[in-house]
């Protein structure tokens, strides 16, 4: 992700070049200052629906009903109430933002081809409002609609070029530096995995929001910008047809990023225009050219773009080097975050919890507590409730009756990301890395609620790798790891936060002797530094090893709870999970 942003912000000034170029040679040639003119507007919206369909994995086709309320906006509040152009804009991003926040809220609810129809309806409802309400117009829209103005210029006709571009540009900048931020990471782990997002502290539905508002409030931004240099808005200009054209840029250009919006903007616009007399044969270019991308260059434009010379990432995401980490840093990330109940606080209490899914009962009436610094199994046969259990302390699914408490605190009903940012941590039977995300990246998506500069998310993250042993392997994608590293790289991830609850659910499952061996070193260093650990595993050699207290489950129930040794020789245990009679 890093490098990939990197090498946008080299080809973005390369991009202005062009814009400056084109803009001088098209002083004497209106039809193509026009195709340049609309290519700006529409690269304004296509960039936040490429944020949204290529960085947080959320498909709209209602982008055109944005566009239209901001266009509607300007109309209205200038030619109608005499507003001038700027407040007219400010109120129509506004507007179109506000827009947004409720389809982001809509779009929780869905996913796959029931968002796109949801977004689809937004869009089709925009239409027909702006179809049907006299005082916009109805069909025949609003005309005579003033150009805006910067002092005594107008931006209109060729100065609408510059201002366009400028507009779109600035928007650009401002994305692109979202997008290397804290709201870029976060945007990136919704898009690779939205449970695991949420289990290192992302709260994910209010990015999702966020992601849905932005992408409104520039299609907004464009259609006021469309507004003010056409002078007319008509319903049909604004229709699902537009909304098409936009993510015709996004998938032509590539999604994800701002450069990929721009290149395919820059295409469509002036094809709509320079290719107006063939206004019949749209259609089938289109199709066409979405065929060939598909089959040629799956990531668009700009994929091939960064297949070439100085735009090519020189080194998979988060290999680039940054000032290495101070000492302090270093004493920072191995320490623990202050937690929010006082330090002789129970790090962990069950109290009574069951969960039954329809007639089976999965965790039955189970109740424990852990102290501070302790490690703790909790065993049983596949079935047994385990995973079930540690989903339910995460937040993952909802408790049918008891309680859990975490630090003091009741936290039954309470979402993922809000149970970590207590201080909790936590690993999955099976490894849910960031695949397309580098180790470093992913480590630095776990300190996301323990740091917010992106320095100091950068300095923990390597301290986390160096403290365990995994530096090496901090520029290689997590999709392309060994089974071994992809283990403790997910708990290089869980610990990057401190958290001073971690549970940690079959981490040995799948390693060789030598992988086990730095798996006991690794968990005993962490209880040793103060955190409480809960442990799932069936390597009873592990488990009898590193445990002060081990919980036996069955069916559900606790049928053993004590030290190793006494468990490890209670004859419920032995005839219920170890698989010796003891009769």
């Amino acid at each position: 992700m890093i490098a990939r942003l990197r090498a946008e912000a080299r080809l973005l000034p390369v991009l202005a070049a062009i814009v400056i170029v084109f803009g001088i040679a098209a002083a004497t040639n209106a039809t193509f200052a026009q195709a340049g003119t609309y290519a700006a507007i529409y690269a304004t919206a296509a960039i936040g629906l490429s944020i949204l369909l290529g960085n947080v994995n959320q498909i709209s086709v209602g982008q055109a009903g944005f566009f239209g309320i901001g266009a509607y906006s300007v109309a209205y509040c200038t030619a109608i109430l005499g507003w001038p152009f700027w407040p007219a804009a400010l109120l129509g991003v506004a507007l179109a933002a506000l827009c947004g926040v409720a389809v982001g809220f809509i779009a929780l609810r869905f996913r796959g081809h029931y968002l796109a129809m949801a977004t689809l309806a937004f869009g089709l409802i925009a239409v027909g409002v702006f179809h049907e309400w006299s005082a916009l117009g109805g069909a025949a829209g609003i005309a005579n609609i003033p150009y805006a103005r910067l002092g005594s210029i107008s931006l209109s006709g060729y100065a609408g070029y510059w201002f366009a571009w400028i507009a779109a540009l600035g928007i650009a900048v401002v994305s692109l530096n979202l997008l290397r931020g804290r709201t870029g990471r976060a945007f990136e782990t919704i898009r690779n995995d939205e449970l695991a997002a949420e289990m290192v502290g992302v709260p994910t539905r209010r990015y999702k929001v966020i992601a849905f508002a932005y992408a409104g409030a520039l299609a907004g931004l464009a259609g006021a910008l469309y507004a003010s240099v056409l002078g007319i808005v008509v319903p049909d200009a604004v229709g699902i047809a537009l909304s098409v054209d936009f993510l015709l840029m996004v998938v032509l250009g590539g999604s994800g990023g701002v450069c990929g919006a721009l290149l395919g903007a820059a295409l469509i616009g002036f094809l709509d225009i320079a290719g107006h007399q063939y206004a019949n044969w749209r259609e089938v270019a289109y199709g066409a050219l979405v065929i060939g991308v598909v089959i040629a260059a799956p990531g668009g434009i700009m994929g091939l773009v960064r297949r070439t010379g100085p735009f090519k990432p020189s080194a998979p995401d988060g290999a680039a080097e940054l000032p290495r980490d101070t000492p302090q840093a270093a004493t920072r990330a191995v320490s623990h975050v202050a937690p929010v109940s006082a330090p002789h606080a129970v790090p962990l209490d069950v109290r009574g919890v069951t969960k039954r899914f329809g007639g089976l009962v999965a965790v039955d009436d189970v109740s424990f507590a852990l102290q501070p610094g302790t490690l703790t199994s909790l065993i049983g046969p596949n079935g047994a409730g385990k995973t079930t259990l540690f989903n339910l302390i995460c937040g993952v699914g909802a408790v049918t009756n008891g309680s859990v408490f975490i630090g003091g605190r009741d936290v039954s009903g309470r979402r993922p990301h809000r149970i970590a940012a207590l201080g909790v941590g936590r690993t999955f039977q099976n490894a849910r890395l960031f695949g397309e995300m580098t180790v470093l990246e992913n480590v630095m998506a776990g300190a996301f609620r323990a740091e917010r500069a992106e320095r100091a998310v950068r300095e923990r993250a390597r301290a986390t790798l160096d403290r365990l042993g995994l530096s090496r392997v901090a520029a290689t994608y997590a999709k392309d790891l060994a089974f071994g590293d992809r283990r403790r790289v997910e708990l290089a991830r869980a610990v990057a936060a401190d958290p001073w609850l971690l549970l940690v659910d079959e981490p040995a499952a799948g390693l060789n002797a030598s992988e086990r061996a730095t798996l006991n070193d690794d968990l005993l260093r962490l209880r040793d530094a103060g955190t409480t650990l809960l442990l799932i595993e069936h390597d009873m050699r592990l488990v009898m090893a590193i445990s002060e207290r081990v919980i036996v489950l069955e069916f559900g129930r606790v049928i053993a709870d004590g030290d190793a040794a006494a468990v490890r020789n209670d004859p419920a245990v032995i005839a219920a999970y170890l698989g010796t009679s003891t009769s």
